[in-house]
């Protein structure tokens, strides 16, 4: 709501420095904000003959206002701006300097005001003055009063750090509004630096501020400050991390060990009977002791027996796994791979997923792509075997500002919870990977249900000076080398609540048979299934073509379908191999792969009459139901030639009479065609995921995205589009062995 005294103080400003050649004007609107705080403090720069005007309240405006005014009292410096800029600041802090003027007269309402003030932030109200430190923190955002969400308690010791601080020269005043945030953990640490003696502190948890912490905030019951503050200071770390009813009597007292102890089981720390430094730790940094008992390791690299030797043996035994690699030729091998789980869980282990393909970039994060990932997720779970109802772990891998968590995360959790349940046979969880604010905001908005903490960056925004989310169950905070050898493995170690607990077996073994035939009465269910499929991921296609292509495509599937079948069979693998590239490049063929066929077969034509090729045609193109090209055509023939699947071929790419008997043949040969896509998945998946035919059936989901990437991408150098296609091919790829299981 609209402050008329706030309003005034606006529209002082522009009138006042409107024709000053720097001056930003100031939005006329009765609202308090950073623009009003900003238009402040550049008319206090004008004031002082500041000649470059900063939003910022830097050294050199306090240096200058402290050699022309220092502290600024009754009767001072009448009718001046300066006087004026610090009625403006307060009307805009909530308090009531001059009945709304601007006039500049430090009068004695003025004085009450001004020790209102004081006594709001914890320093004597008297002498009733403004010192260049409180006329800073005037023309901040800081709240100087007790705010929704804040505690008194926390309030509390805000004020005695102020109290006791304000006097050192790197400390400037904190808020008084009895939340917890980044600024307090950081004026909490520089108090922690006073009371340690450290030459000018900064706020860092380093080895010089942990060994005095070490050397002096280990006590126990009965301990009370004397000369120090450390015993206070603990008590303000536990209020501040949601212990409100932790004494601040400077005393470890009963009450205090009792708060402490809550705060330590809510941690996963063992109790104890007095301030420790792993309880200190907790309480000021995110990652907290990275030497406390943790029972969880995450890594990118595969867990073999070997590793998983070691885990065990250093007390690990849950462990979080990818689900999916990053499609692109220099990111990670990091997914889950085949035969993996059942290593782990052969041995006791327990595994938490991972999806996390773009976390670190905030453009990942879109409705849409939530839309995508809980498809691609929910289908990479289903393929391991995850059991129903497992908890996915979706992560968020950047320094998130608190404005991007409202534009950017929460749209894309919103759709990861929406449809994680829609793609298929077995239903999954939704949890967050993600700095301890993100998780806490998408919890609150009920995208989430557990938390997977990133509290290993303790310097991410979303991490300092907030709490660990409600429902956290894994906590990351330290990454480490372990073992050596074959047994040798990089992780990072998580503290595990007990919240979630992974999963510790599969679900039932799916594609043990070969794929049966389409029941008939089921191909106009599966048909639509994916017909509506590509209808959603129509990759730069109009939709206008696969409704033109329907009916053939439904007619191709269901023509063929026993020879797919067949083929399938004595090949050992999935009729997906197929079905995948048939049903997309059959669905998408328009009036543009008509006029490249047509270039092809004048080319052919001019050559079989003896003639040059006319300018403008072309010697291949994609084509058939399919969509493959002859010399594409020909390597993979020529390659189920030498496996002994075909008795055809070879054929030679540089002899146009073969290259335009295969073309011929991939346009008009319906079954040629199809088996040639099916040769070419397979010849993808053993050239670009390393897996012979024979064991194509447990390709992992990163090798089926990889294998159907190459079929439409220069695998040397992939473009986004050719990446984008492998990834979604790769779940109609998964579409499509649902259906078929479900045909079991």
């Amino acid at each position: 709501m609209a402050d008329p005294w706030v309003l005034g103080t606006q529209q002082w400003l522009n009138q006042t420095y409107g024709t000053h050649a720097q001056w930003v004007w100031v939005e006329e609107d009765g609202l308090t904000g950073w623009p009003t705080m900003e238009g402040l403090t550049r008319a206090l720069q004008i004031e002082l003959g500041i000649t470059s005007l900063s939003p910022n309240f830097g050294p050199t405006t306090l240096a200058m206002l402290t050699s022309q005014y220092g502290n600024i009292g009754i009767g001072q410096h009448h009718g001046s701006g300066v006087v004026k800029i610090i009625q403006g600041g307060s009307y805009c802090k909530g308090f009531n300097a001059s009945n709304g003027a601007i006039n500049g007269v430090f009068d004695a309402q003025m004085q009450t005001a001004v020790a209102s003030m004081r006594t709001s932030l914890g320093l004597p109200s008297t002498p009733a003055t403004v010192t260049p430190k409180m006329f800073k923190g005037l023309l901040t955002m800081d709240a100087w009063s007790l705010v929704a969400g804040g505690t008194a308690a926390a309030r509390q010791a805000q004020q005695a750090l102020n109290n006791r601080y304000i006097g050192k020269p790197e400390y400037f005043l904190c808020p008084t509004d009895g939340l917890y945030g980044r600024q307090m953990q950081e004026k909490l640490m520089i108090a922690i630096q006073y009371e340690a003696g450290i030459a000018a502190p900064n706020g860092n948890f380093g080895p010089a501020t942990q060994a005095a912490i070490q050397s002096n905030g280990v006590f126990g019951p009965g301990f009370s400050d004397s000369s120090g503050y450390w015993c206070h200071l603990f008590q303000a770390a536990l209020r501040f991390n949601g212990y409100p009813a932790t004494p601040f009597t400077g005393t470890f007292d009963t009450a205090t060990q009792t708060q402490m102890q809550a705060f330590q089981n809510f941690i996963k720390l063992a109790n104890t009977s007095g301030a420790t430094f792993s309880t200190w730790a907790s309480l000021l940094v995110s990652s907290g002791d990275p030497n406390r008992p943790a029972t969880g390791a995450d890594a990118s690299m595969e867990i073999t027996v070997s590793r998983l030797a070691t885990l065990q043996g250093q007390g690990y035994n849950y462990f979080g796994r990818c689900l999916v690699n990053t499609m692109g030729p220099t990111d990670l091998d990091k997914c889950i791979k085949r035969n993996e789980l059942g290593v782990i869980h052969t041995y006791g282990g327990r595994v938490w997923p991972i999806f996390q393909t773009g976390g670190a970039d905030p453009s990942h994060f879109t409705y849409r792509r939530g839309y995508e990932v809980s498809e691609e997720a929910a289908n990479a779970a289903w393929a391991y075997r995850i059991p129903a109802n497992s908890i996915i772990y979706f992560a968020v891998d950047f320094d998130v500002l608190d404005s991007q968590i409202n534009e950017l995360i929460l749209p894309y959790f919103d759709a990861v919870t929406n449809f994680i349940g829609t793609w298929g046979q077995s239903s999954y969880r939704v949890g967050i990977y993600a700095p301890r604010l993100v998780c806490q905001r998408v919890a609150d908005a009920g995208f989430s249900v557990s938390s997977f903490v990133s509290d290993m960056s303790e310097a991410f925004s979303g991490n300092k000076g907030y709490l660990l989310p409600s429902n956290w169950a894994f906590d990351q905070i330290y990454e480490l080398d372990v073992g050596s050898g074959a047994g040798q493995i990089r992780i990072d170690r998580n503290v595990v609540s007990g919240a979630d607990t992974g999963f510790g077996s599969l679900a039932p073994e799916i594609g043990v048979r070969n794929d049966p035939l389409i029941p008939s009465g089921q191909l106009d269910s599966f048909e639509d299934a994916w017909y509506w499929w590509c209808r959603n991921h129509p990759q730069a296609v109009i939709a206008d073509v696969m409704v033109a292509n329907r009916a053939r495509v439904k007619s191709l599937v269901s023509t063929h379908d026993a020879f797919i079948t067949t083929q399938a069979a004595n090949l050992g693998v999935y009729k997906a191999m197929a079905l995948t590239p048939l049903i997309w490049e059959a669905m998408v063929i328009n009036a543009g792969d008509d006029l490249a066929d047509a270039r092809v077969v004048a080319y052919y034509e001019a050559l079989e009459a003896g003639l040059p090729a006319p300018p403008g045609t072309t010697s291949d193109s994609s084509t058939g139901p399919c969509q493959m090209f002859a010399s594409t055509c020909i390597t993979t023939r020529n390659w189920a030639k030498a496996k002994g699947y075909i008795s055809d071929g070879p054929y030679d790419v540089n002899d146009w009479q073969d290259m335009w008997a295969v073309w011929k043949q991939l346009k008009a040969n319906e079954e040629f065609a199809i088996q040639s896509a099916m040769f070419y998945m397979m010849y993808n998946a053993e050239t670009f995921s390393g897996v012979a035919p024979v064991n194509q059936r447990g390709l992992t989901p990163s090798e089926v995205a990889q294998t159907c990437m190459a079929y439409n991408a220069d695998m040397s150098n992939p473009s986004v589009e050719g990446m984008v296609y492998g990834r979604e091919k790769a779940q109609l790829f998964y579409l499509i062995r649902k259906w078929h299981e479900s045909f079991r």
